[in-house]
């Protein structure tokens, strides 16, 4: 290989490193994903866009008066994954999905009260869009 040569193949390794090292950053949910969450007895959003490799836990208290929730997943995540778990009034899981794009669902019966919404995110990118809302 010529020191031409040689010296192009270093400056594309060093390329792919940077590139590597960015994605071993662990980022957490902040202001430049513009989350927005509306908490509300009649309806719970959550929304965020622009992750890039985001590595976080969001846990949220929903009032829910009803045994069942409709849950809207408009999430697409095209790298890591994100789940979202759903506790019921007294605390145990009525539903627990990977979040994905157009899905509609609806959780397990549970008690009515204050339920407890976990967002866990890992290494990812996209964007996330749930909505819970009471089913009698």
């Amino acid at each position: 290989m010529t020191n031409r040569g040689m010296g192009v193949a270093l400056a594309l390794s060093g390329l792919v490193l940077m590139a590597c090292s960015q994605d071993s950053i662990v980022r957490l949910l902040g202001p430049e994903n513009a989350p927005v969450t509306v908490d509300t007895p009649e309806r719970f959003q959550f929304s965020a866009t622009d992750l890039r490799n985001v590595n976080d836990r969001e846990v949220f208290t929903w009032p829910n008066s009803a045994p069942v929730a409709a849950v809207r997943h408009d999430s697409f995540i095209h790298h890591g994954y994100g789940v979202l778990v759903v506790l019921d009034g007294i605390g145990q899981v009525v539903d627990s999905t990977l979040l994905e794009l157009n899905l509609d669902t609806e959780t397990r019966t549970g008690v009515p009260g204050d339920w407890t919404l976990i967002l866990v995110l890992a290494s990812a990118r996209g964007r996330v869009d749930f909505t819970l809302t009471p089913k009698p």
